[in-house]
């Protein structure tokens, strides 16, 4: 995007997010993670907290602004926060390398010096996905739900990768982080007992008719991949549901918040129903 459109646009972003939250409960704040500062936007009230993962690389992707159709509905259930990974959006560059493990260690530093205690359910999109995985496996004390927007499987960037091995790889540090936080995420484990929603985006996109037979082929063909890889790794999970959505392709955040805000929902109300104390009832 050109820079001078780029100020203006996050501009009108925050005024979005802030016309739909209540005055007072809401909440920028530079963070302090041990040397530099991450943006934060923190709002709503309440436990579990609600953590949001934009998409992008370690180093290059989305901005909090990408969750504001999504995080005004959640932060009338609870606590929100969203933020700039470092080096992204108004968040100040970290320290090298930028990978999942680094970017995991500084969301946390962040949270705590924040002071949004856990428990945390973990909501991520696209490459957020990963990014998700390995912090609940370095915490996995205080993550009790995660929800996944189209994840990126790493299964998948390997077949990919095995159907045309000429394919020439990047070697900056960009690339090197984005391959290293990949096979993070596939050594991470799940936290046992935690329920986890993978939502698949399916739907076909409008360029679709404008495509050459054998592009529609190799279209269908990767598409499938990903909801294939997708189907197997949840299914893994005891606690695990998939929703598959022909109503968005890969940006389900923005094309189908409601989706993505219910789901969350539902993982809130499963944590509260979990920490309620139970009654015991005396004979008379």
């Amino acid at each position: 995007m050109n820079k001078t459109l780029t100020i203006p646009a996050m501009v009108l972003s925050v005024i979005a997010i802030c016309l739909a939250l209540d005055p007072g409960s809401f909440a920028f704040k530079n963070v302090d993670v041990g040397g530099h500062q991450l943006r934060m936007f923190i709002s709503g009230h309440g436990s579990p907290a609600v953590v949001f993962e934009a998409g992008g690389s370690t180093a290059a992707g989305g901005s909090l602004e990408a969750w504001e159709r999504v995080q005004p509905a959640v932060s009338k259930l609870t606590t929100t926060v969203s933020y700039d990974r470092a080096g992204i959006g108004w968040s100040a560059p970290g320290p090298k390398p930028r990978d999942a493990r680094q970017v995991a260690r500084e969301l946390h530093t962040a949270l705590r010096n924040a002071h949004v205690p856990p428990p945390y359910i973990l909501v991520g999109h696209s490459f957020g996905g990963p990014l998700n995985r390995v912090f609940a496996d370095m915490y996995p004390e205080e993550v009790v739900g995660m929800v996944l927007a189209d994840p990126t499987q790493e299964e998948f960037m390997a077949w990919m990768q095995a159907r045309d091995p000429n394919h020439a790889e990047g070697h900056d540090e960009a690339w090197k982080d984005f391959r290293t936080s990949l096979v993070q995420a596939h050594e991470s484990r799940v936290p046992a007992g935690i329920p986890v929603v993978l939502i698949t985006g399916m739907r076909i996109p409008v360029f679709y008719s404008l495509m050459t037979e054998k592009e529609k082929q190799e279209y269908t063909t990767v598409h499938q991949a990903w909801l294939k890889f997708h189907t197997e790794w949840i299914g893994k999970l005891p606690h695990g549901q998939h929703i598959i959505t022909k109503k968005s392709e890969h940006g389900i955040p923005f094309e189908e918040p409601k989706l993505v805000i219910n789901s969350i929902r539902q993982i809130v109300e499963q944590s509260r129903s979990r920490r309620e104390p139970t009654v015991t009832r005396q004979q008379p």
